[in-house]
């Protein structure tokens, strides 16, 4: 009988043990979801007002001011040993075009960056994603979007100049267009290997 005593007993205590750790470890971190995060920590991004930049108006590769105002993280290069006060709200930034599933396309541990927009994007309406990650990496629920509209071809200025890339398409239908003025078909033949094929279509009007 003694036996089964000692053996109920250490049952209890074996059992009643995992309780205590979690307990403890609940109290040191701010779990959500399954997620550790950094407690108390906010993030809010803006592409910068000051900045020649339409974000319904983005062309691929094109490069874009964001600044992220972070609070309760302090901001260290994941390359780089945070101070030992700071090593429970150390963090960085991660930014992600349309899903966190997706490969970052940039790391940073500044406040203001500037964030190029893949040349692979479609157009069409896409979001940029700002999300805090710890120290080691691991992410955290603390985020927030950049809603943006990428478009095939962008006007710049005021000049009829059009951007490169997708755009080829645009520049073709300028060199059509060659019923207006010789002047303007010249500036719509700007932009790199399609703006050639504008001059040409321009000289070929000259002539006619």
């Amino acid at each position: 009988m003694r036996k089964y005593h000692l053996a109920l007993l250490r049952g209890m205590a074996f059992v009643a043990l995992p309780a205590t750790v979690t307990v403890l470890g609940a109290g040191a971190c701010d779990v959500h979801d399954n997620v550790i995060n950094i407690p108390n920590a906010t993030i809010n991004a803006t592409v910068d007002v000051d900045a020649d930049v339409d974000v319904q108006n983005v062309a691929p590769e094109q490069s874009v001011p964001v600044t992220m105002n972070v609070q309760n993280v302090y901001l260290v290069p994941p390359d780089m040993t945070p101070p030992p006060e700071h090593m429970n709200d150390a963090g960085h930034i991660q930014v992600y075009m349309d899903s966190t599933s997706n490969p970052p396309i940039l790391i940073t541990a500044e406040a203001m960056v500037r964030v190029t927009i893949p040349k692979e994007t479609k157009p069409g309406k896409h979001k940029m994603i700002c999300r805090v990650h710890r120290h080691d990496g691991m992410p955290t629920s603390t985020k927030t979007e950049i809603e943006i509209n990428v478009k095939a071809s962008v006007t710049i200025g005021g000049d009829g100049g059009v951007s490169t890339g997708t755009g080829g398409a645009t520049g073709t239908g300028g060199a059509m267009g060659t019923g207006g003025a010789t002047a303007t078909g010249g500036a719509a033949g700007t932009g790199g290997a399609t703006g050639a094929g504008g001059a040409s279509a321009g000289a070929d009007a000259g002539v006619d």
